[in-house]
């Protein structure tokens, strides 16, 4: 099978040369898998990255979930490779705060400053809103000013130095025990501090590599398996670990986004009178 040029976009958490430089080595190892040349469009911003995936100038792109959702819904593109972080696809979203701080649960939020990732993380923004309105909290009267910082990191920190009450990441969890993480956005970070986890929401999908609905099966399970040999080379694997932030990758379908769906439809089912909601069913639906 002769593979065509492929197209990959990536829209990057930390924009730096060690990123870069990491970036070069997966594309290249990639494209040897491959036995052809990835062509990788490095955009600023998630719209940037939807426009050339609906347009067709992307063959495949590393994704989130809900962004994921979005193409698979409207038939753009399709997921087929999840990644694999602390030996699973999912993990769940939190809401924290400083141990010291006067905020001990979400009871406590009213007039609070939050920081968020973006308005496209799940977990840095989305899921844990609609848990919040699902349990019938008035966003409104929780946050006196809300802002989006970009990364996991730059909340944790924000909330480190007092720059935010709250802010919200992802974190992973012991079956069944839901205390503490046993690994956060502030553990990944190295940052020793504190933290109350004041709600959990989830589980979510992992991020995902989608693919444009263009390519054929024959050329997509070529995709997945070259991603597969990425991790079995000891410097590709470090390259492509700094860079998704995953152990491995595995093979996946739209069942993979089947409990962020299940999420959206139980968080968004009830109307609510507050300015996030109408901007939040429908982001999430």
């Amino acid at each position: 099978m002769r593979f065509p040029i492929l197209r990959f976009g990536v829209v990057p958490a930390v924009d730096d040369p060690t990123f870069r430089a990491n970036l070069k080595d997966m594309v290249k190892a990639l494209g040897y898998h491959l036995g052809t040349t990835v062509e990788c469009r490095v955009t600023p911003t998630y719209s940037a990255l939807v426009a050339l995936m609906t347009q067709g100038q992307l063959d495949a792109a590393w994704v989130p979930p809900v962004l994921a959702m979005d193409f698979d819904a409207q038939r753009i593109a399709h997921p087929r490779i999840a990644m694999i972080r602390q030996n699973e696809t999912v993990y769940h979203s939190v809401l924290y705060a400083l141990r010291d701080a006067q905020i001990r649960s979400v009871s406590d939020l009213q007039g609070a400053k939050a920081a968020w990732v973006s308005p496209d993380s799940a977990s840095g923004y989305l899921v844990p809103l609609a848990s919040m309105r699902a349990r019938g909290l008035s966003l409104t009267k929780a946050f006196s000013d809300q802002v989006f910082l970009g990364t996991h990191e730059a909340v944790a920190r924000a909330v480190a130095h007092g720059q935010a009450h709250v802010g919200a990441s992802f974190a992973h969890f012991e079956p069944s025990d839901f205390g503490t993480p046993v690994w956060a956005s502030w553990i990944e970070f190295g940052l020793e501090v504190n933290f109350r986890v004041l709600l959990v929401a989830g589980p979510i999908p992992t991020d995902v590599i989608s693919m444009h609905r263009s390519l054929d099966d024959q050329h997509q399970q070529a995709i997945i398996h070259a991603f597969s040999l990425l991790t079995s080379d000891k410097q590709t694997s470090e390259a492509a670990r700094a860079i998704f932030r995953c152990e491995g990758f595995a093979g996946c379908t739209e069942e993979h986004l089947r409990g962020l769906r299940m999420l959206c439809l139980l968080y968004t089912s009830d109307a609510a009178d507050d300015p996030h909601c109408v901007d939040l069913g429908c982001r999430l639906l």
